[in-house]
């Protein structure tokens, strides 16, 4: 039998993520945002259970009808949700999918709503059903998820990008070619909140599982997008990806200097609250700082320089106590940091007499008890 590549393994890993999002959060937003639909309020208190057959009825009857009823589309979702047998059954229903496409783009915001979320459960069937969602609502998911204007229809677009996305490398690449990167990238250089900023940034973090699809000029422009800003957990994931899959010539790009100042911030940010936490965002930050300074002399001054500047927390005060919280694969990756910075801070004069100058701050040659596991 052969074994799964690394990319299928994680693929599959996401797919369960994706899978679970929609049984616990997913399910109590769309509840939320379908309880102003007046009348439905109620109807879908009873559905208890759709089957096979009635999965068969209403693609029949919609496809007849060449129009959806808000509860058509209530029941299919929910059905869809059921089983992967109901999604089969739907796909087989030539044309069925249209109508609901056709709803999507009608001007019923509330009919909108529910064809967008029928699409969200129907894209957790196999790939060939995410590519017939890709080939017949892609440039629609994309251009509503374009629109911050109506934020549940936005969010249910985006969920349903992700489950392509995280599962079908066919509807993956028909996506690629209707521009969703592009636009997702565009989007991130101008996102205001961070609901929105997280969303956008897991479709992107999907999308570069296939690498062989994005252009090398596209990291840059990710990173570029976070340049002066906060950071939180979901874009320390992006970042660390994009300099995974990027060249030398990425971490070494101007906006070097600026991530390494903000991922310094973001541990400071995180130090006084509980590190267990954080431990996972801890560690990529500090994986982050590590890829500048094994780069060049400059990024090792540049994170000297800030922390001298900042004078705020001591690399090694903040090994120390993640070390009395066991957090072992942090210390691991910190000691390579710090050896990083060591070696290479003295691989000429300007950066061996910086490194001197933040020693005598904070002499984390010293000052580091490293846990005993790791000896």
């Amino acid at each position: 039998m052969n074994q799964s590549s690394p990319l299928e393994q994680i693929r599959i890993q996401k797919r369960y993520e994706l899978k679970w999002g929609q049984k616990t959060h997913r399910k109590k937003e769309l509840d939320r945002n379908r309880a102003g639909l007046g009348e439905l309020e109620h109807s879908i208190g009873v559905i208890e259970h759709i089957t096979e057959q009635e999965i068969k009825g209403l693609a029949g009857r919609i496809k007849r009808r060449k129009r959806c009823d808000p509860l058509d589309l209530v029941r299919l979702s929910y059905g869809f949700q059921q089983s992967r047998e109901n999604i089969a059954h739907f796909i087989r229903t030539t044309g069925a999918i249209n109508v609901i496409v056709k709803e999507l783009t009608g001007h019923d915001y509330n009919l909108q709503l529910l064809a967008a979320e029928c699409l969200c459960n129907l894209s957790l069937g196999d790939d060939v059903c995410c590519e017939k969602i890709a080939n017949f609502a892609g440039t629609y998911l994309i251009a509503l998820a374009e629109n911050p204007n109506c934020r549940p229809l936005q969010e249910t677009c985006f969920w349903t990008l992700q489950n392509i996305v995280g599962s079908s490398p066919k509807g993956s690449k028909l996506l690629f070619s209707q521009g969703l990167v592009v636009v997702l990238v565009r989007l991130l250089s101008s996102v205001t909140e961070q609901e929105a900023a997280d969303d956008i940034i897991l479709t992107l973090e999907l999308a570069l599982n296939y690498e062989q699809e994005i252009e090398p000029a596209t990291l840059t422009q990710i990173v570029q997008c976070f340049v002066g800003r906060q950071l939180h957990p979901s874009s320390l994931r992006l970042l660390y990806k994009c300099y995974g899959l990027s060249s030398t010539a990425l971490v070494c790009h101007d906006s070097s200097s600026s991530i390494i100042r903000q991922c310094l911030d973001f541990l400071f940010s995180v130090h006084d609250l509980h590190l267990p936490t954080h431990a996972a965002s801890i560690l990529l930050s500090i994986r982050i700082l590590a890829y500048q300074a094994s780069a060049g002399t400059r990024q090792v001054e540049e994170i000297l320089r800030y922390q001298l500047q900042k004078s705020v927390l001591k690399l090694s005060l903040l090994f120390n106590d993640c070390a009395k919280e066991d957090m072992l694969p942090v210390c691991k990756e910190f000691l390579w940091l710090l050896g990083q910075l060591h070696s290479n801070g003295g691989a000429c004069a300007t950066t061996a007499e910086l490194l001197q100058a933040y020693l005598a701050y904070d002499n984390f040659v010293e000052a580091i008890c490293v846990p005993k596991a790791l000896l």
